[in-house]
């Protein structure tokens, strides 16, 4: 029985590892795997439809980034992980301890980093010159006929946390009832309509109960936020809301160039499915 045993491992095991590999189909000539597909739709929880998809723009994207000579230099990496360790208040090396908490490693980010850089450098060659800024006229207007989501609270309710070591602030998010002599605790009440827009925004963004990330003020100063409590949303008056607006219309022209450009180089491909994933 042994015998029989090691035999059908001796089969299994290379007919696994074609499985894994094989090319379910081929974009310019560049295949996709089974595997590829099965792993993207569980990791991204999609359908293998949408992995298929977007796979055959990674492709596509990989081929316009070769021709355009766009890469991301170590120094472009180094600087986004110092900006990220920053962001949330840590050093490299309390950051790479926080990443090795979560199951990852400083290289595989150092890896999606690049990835990442080079791909928004990518999307901005194929929109330069494509966007346009609406002007009041058309900001309005789309406020008047998406006035619904754009809401805010009658008041908000907040806890201040100020410090001039961003590194005390990121202690307290871990350990919340920590006190700590170089952080300055200030609870406050905010009338949204008379307060800064960008720090509306921001608290909007914010459940409640939680912190908001870390900001850096300047002038060796650091502040976050503990939301507490928001008040029954209304209606926002069009000048607290303009920048919102505007930066929502500027991503909807984004999102539709791109999706027009790669829906275009999709159809001029050549791709061959080779087998059903």
């Amino acid at each position: 029985m042994t015998k029989y045993f090691l035999i059908f491992l001796l089969i299994a095991v290379p007919l696994f590892a074609r499985t894994i590999n094989a090319i379910a189909m081929t974009v310019n000539g560049e295949p996709i795997t089974v595997y590829e597909i099965d792993q993207l739709s569980k990791k991204a929880k999609i359908s293998k439809e949408d992995a298929v998809n977007a796979l055959i723009q990674e492709k596509i994207e990989e081929e316009e980034m070769q021709k355009e000579g766009i890469y991301a230099s170590p120094e472009e990496v180094d600087q986004r992980i110092m900006m990220i360790a920053k962001q949330n208040g840590m050093t490299l090396s309390q950051f790479e301890q926080a990443l090795k908490k979560e199951g990852k490693t400083l290289e595989s980010l150092r890896h999606d980093l690049e990835k990442q850089i080079r791909k928004e450098k990518l999307y901005r060659k194929i929109l330069s010159g494509k966007l346009q800024k609406p002007d009041d006229e058309a900001l309005k207007k789309y406020y008047l006929a998406h006035k619904k989501e754009f809401t805010m609270p009658g008041k908000v309710k907040i806890q201040e946390y100020l410090s001039n070591d961003p590194r005390a602030l990121q202690a307290i998010r871990m350990q919340p009832m920590m006190m700590l002599p170089n952080v300055k605790i200030t609870p406050r009440t905010l009338d949204p309509q008379k307060s800064n827009p960008k720090l509306m925004q921001l608290l909007m963004q914010t459940p409640v109960k939680s912190f908001t990330p870390i900001v850096n003020l300047g002038k060796n100063q650091a502040a976050m936020f503990f939301v507490e409590y928001k008040g029954k949303p209304k209606a926002a008056p069009f000048t607290q809301v303009k920048q919102a607006i505007m930066m929502r219309m500027m991503k909807e022209q984004e999102q539709a160039n791109l999706i027009a450009y790669f829906e275009k180089k999709k159809s001029a491909a050549d791709i061959k499915v080779i087998r059903k994933p």
